[in-house]
């Protein structure tokens, strides 16, 4: 029996592995800590005036297109990572590819110490959560195997360490965006596929919900603007 089950793992060890790539060349070790640690926030301010990050993600981080995501007060290493994906094309974005594709790492720190030194966008604190989304929020679902969000993301949504965003303060259509690519795998950056694990397992009425619970707060002013 041992001889049988060493064949087989001998075997399955010669089978070639289907997706063997890494998802990101991003590796948090001591020196990237390092250097996300002593890059210059002022730095970046100049470097994404210069490459008008702001057509995109407006003058303070927060984009006033809802399908853009909310950079600002992002950790510095969420962002940084994403920049070095979009840059090897790791993440499929043109206009970002095109943004960064010329930038070293120093530079690529700098913006996201510049970005992560802003206020964040806030979450709509009369938002109505129901038991399903708390659940899910700060449970999770043991018989489907799924994860907290808050496990990763922070009990605030305010995000993890590394590569886990903040999720609170995001525009609606971004979320559900974003864990609808995840679940059908358009997006294939997150480090062990966590996110696309994750999200194969909501349905999309729960992908609503959740985008629901972390959506971005209402200004009064828009208030306003939608009355009339």
């Amino acid at each position: 029996m041992m001889r049988l089950i060493t064949m087989l793992i001998g075997t399955l060890l010669l089978v070639p592995v289907v997706n063997a790539e890494p998802s990101s060349a991003v590796a948090f070790d001591v020196a990237t800590v390092k250097m996300l640690k002593s890059a210059d926030p002022a730095a970046g301010e100049v470097l994404a005036k210069e490459i008008k990050c702001r057509k995109c993600h407006g003058d303070a981080g927060i984009s006033d297109d809802e399908d853009d995501i909310n950079i600002a007060g992002m950790s510095a290493s969420y962002i940084f990572k994403q920049l070095r994906d979009y840059k090897d094309k790791k993440r499929d974005e043109r206009d970002m590819y095109k943004a960064v594709k010329d930038l070293d790492d120093r530079q690529l720190a700098e913006l996201a110490a510049w970005y992560a030194s802003l206020e964040p966008a806030q979450a709509n604190p009369d938002r109505i959560v129901t038991d399903e989304v708390r659940k899910l929020v700060f449970h999770g679902d043991p018989e489907r195997l799924l994860k907290a969000c808050a496990s990763c993301h922070g009990r605030d949504g305010r995000g993890g360490q590394f590569d886990h965003p903040a999720l609170a303060g995001q525009h609606r259509n971004y979320l559900v965006d974003s864990m609808t690519e995840f679940k059908e795998e358009d997006r294939e950056n997150d480090i062990y596929g966590r996110m696309r694990d994750v999200s194969s397992k909501l349905t999309e009425d729960e992908i609503e919900a959740l985008a629901d619970y972390y959506t971005l707060y209402l200004q009064p002013e828009d208030d306003e603007d939608e009355e009339e």
